[in-house]
């Protein structure tokens, strides 16, 4: 953990030697995401593969549940953009938001959150872009490690022909404002310093925004959702390997028969087995050519990957349904009573970065010359699965009626933007009121006639 900026000076390391243990693990976890094995259990391959006396322990099937598991974390919580309430203009602010692709940027943001446990957004200009934590270096205050007074992001740059970096630049962001630096470097270390040029960002905050996963009150970084697993799925990739090994083994054709059956070649000085031949049997007990089956006794692998399955459901809070492929009743009431563990995950997460997404929006809105009030703004976050519009109608109908929520309040969370609201709004006025005086006017002439 850092605590000042030291480790920028002159022959210093990078990174620096404090974070060596989370870029490592970021590493590890980017290659697992990518469908590749890490060298570590590559390492381990080879070790169980030695003490078994097996003579091959590359890998050749992948099971990629780490990528799925951050899409599927990714879709549940922002698959479907949140829907935005606001006493301002939410029509224009929406339209704002998609014109710069900030609901692709959140899901991006979202994904890292799963596989790393953390998102880095950075404001330049007017936009807002995603950094990948592995450049991301937190400055904590040393009174309190679990708050952070600056957000640096550094990396190395512009490669020699040999494609070895040869300067390291550097934004050191702090409030209002940031320090943009270029180092020499060398491979490993900081050189001198080059260039430095500090930037005005007008915002009251960071330029530099962090999602989080699940932290810890000894812990400034949030927890990735491959930790929990890692060890399930590289148990799962080596029994499948080893499984997928014997199957191969036992489906080679192999044959038993008399000796009779083979023929002699004199010019390699080997025998061999004609099967083009015919070989006749003198009695019965004379042995028949015939293959020869194999059994595997594969039953206590299969029940071992079963029970590591079990728990690769559990771990990763993605339930049975993780491996559903389809099928069956799919109506959105259906679905959440089969998903309700990824959906509570999925809300937990929402719920941790509420605040910082709103944030994010408002000062999106505001360098882009739009007025959002942050007290005003509310994000109804969406699960992604079909809607049961049926349900959905009747408990909003159920909670205007009882007051719960404004008739206002229920179309938009229809998905009718400002103008459609207030269009349907008129609409219900319209007829109520041509109904209204109809109905006073059958009371009076049956007033009348009595």
């Amino acid at each position: 953990m850092l605590t000042d900026l030291s480790w920028l000076e002159s022959n210093s390391a990078f990174p620096p030697v404090q974070e060596k243990i989370r870029l490592d693990e970021y590493r590890k976890n980017d290659i697992l995401f990518n469908s590749q094995v890490p060298p570590e259990w590559s390492t381990d391959f080879k070790s169980i593969a030695r003490r078994l006396g097996k003579k091959q322990s590359e890998i050749d099937t992948i099971f990629n549940y780490h990528q799925l598991i951050s899409k599927k974390t990714a879709d549940f919580v922002c698959g479907e953009p949140p829907a935005i309430e606001t006493e301002q203009d939410t029509d224009k602010i929406t339209k704002k938001l998609e014109n710069q692709e900030f609901f692709t940027k959140l899901y991006e943001a979202f994904i890292d959150v799963s596989r790393f446990g953390n998102a880095v957004l950075k404001f330049r200009d007017k936009t807002v872009t995603a950094v990948s934590p592995m450049y991301w270096f937190p400055i904590c205050d040393k009174s309190d490690l679990k708050t952070i007074s600056q957000h640096v992001i550094a990396y190395p740059v512009n490669p020699n022909k040999d494609d070895i970096p040869q300067n390291l630049y550097v934004e050191i962001h702090e409030k209002g404002h940031f320090t943009e630096r270029l180092y020499s470097f060398n491979g490993n270390a900081t050189g001198g310093l080059i260039d430095e040029k500090t930037h005005i960002t007008g915002l009251d905050d960071f330029a530099v925004q962090i999602l989080t996963n699940v932290t810890s009150s000894s812990g400034l970084f949030g927890i990735s959702d491959y930790s929990i697993i890692n060890s399930i799925v590289e148990k799962l990739i080596w029994r499948f390997s080893c499984i997928d090994n014997v199957l191969d083994k036992h489906s080679e054709p192999s044959m038993s028969g008399p000796a009779s059956a083979m023929d002699y070649d004199e010019e390699t000085g080997l025998h061999f087995l004609n099967l083009g031949k015919y070989f006749a049997r003198s009695d019965k007990n004379s042995p028949d050519l015939r293959y020869i089956t194999w059994d595997g006794n594969l039953e206590s692998s299969f029940k071992e990957t079963e029970i590591l399955f079990n728990q690769l459901y559990i771990l990763s809070e993605m339930g049975q349904a993780f491996a559903d492929a389809g099928g069956g009743d799919s109506s959105g009431t259906a679905l959440k009573l089969r998903l309700v563990s990824p959906r509570v995950k999925a809300a937990r997460l929402a719920k941790l970065n509420n605040s910082r997404v709103k944030n994010i929006i408002c000062t999106l809105c505001s360098i882009n010359g739009i007025s959002i009030d942050y007290d005003s703004l509310t994000l109804h976050w969406n699960d992604g699965l079909p809607v049961d519009e049926t349900e959905k109608i009747q408990t909003l109908a159920l909670a205007v009626q009882n007051k719960i929520i404004s008739q206002y309040s229920a179309m938009k969370r229809l998905g009718l933007s400002d103008s459609e609201v207030q269009a349907e709004i008129e609409q219900i006025n319209e007829e109520q009121s041509a109904i209204q005086p109809l109905t006073l006017g059958v009371i009076n002439n049956a007033e009348n006639t009595t």
